[in-house]
């Protein structure tokens, strides 16, 4: 998503503020980007200030996706509200150091792009698994019944069914059936 600055980088101090929508993908996030779909355009509001040449963007952005409980399954819908303040520098003048060295980002003499900076602040809202409630409690995993909707009449096996082949080497051993007596 460009921005035209060549209004703003005039005189320095100058200023001016921007209103963009754009659909996730343009900004280079994929529909199925960590589990989520993106059910609602990026509305991005931003103030963009010349500083000596340097384009400081702070802004905004909202959106909302779907994704999906990792306990439960439910689905979930988050809303996205995040705050970004990033800073631009003319290709080439930072001389031997890198952009990504300097944490800052470069733009032409004309314009800015600022889809990398709103893809990274989206990204880093979005958490490794979402939950439906802090109080969620997942699934029975005998039977499969959400386990906030009542508790499942279904037995449960007593101990730890990964050492059950130890437990039978033991009822083996305890009973003297053990092989070589």
């Amino acid at each position: 998503m460009f921005i035209d600055v060549r209004d703003i980088l005039k005189t320095s101090g100058l200023s001016k503020t921007v209103e963009l929508e754009a659909s996730a993908p343009d900004m280079g996030l994929s529909d199925n980007e960590g589990g989520c779909e993106f059910d609602e355009p990026l509305r991005i509001t931003a103030e963009l200030a010349n500083i000596r040449g340097i384009v400081r963007v702070k802004g905004a952005i909202r959106t909302a996706y779907k994704s999906y409980c990792a306990r439960c399954l439910k689905p979930v819908r988050v809303i996205v509200d995040k705050r970004f303040d990033d800073e631009y520098v003319r290709f080439g003048s930072m001389g031997e150091i890198t952009a990504e060295e300097a944490e800052v980002f470069e733009y032409s003499d004309k314009e800015i792009d600022i889809s990398l900076a709103v893809r990274e602040a989206v990204l880093l809202e979005i958490p490794i698994r979402h939950l439906c409630g802090e109080d969620c409690r997942s699934l029975c995993p005998y039977c499969g019944r959400d386990l906030n909707e009542g508790i499942c009449g279904c037995e449960k096996p007593v101990g730890d069914i990964r050492f059950a082949a130890l437990e039978k080497l033991k009822e083996k051993f305890d009973a003297g059936d053990w092989a070589g007596e």
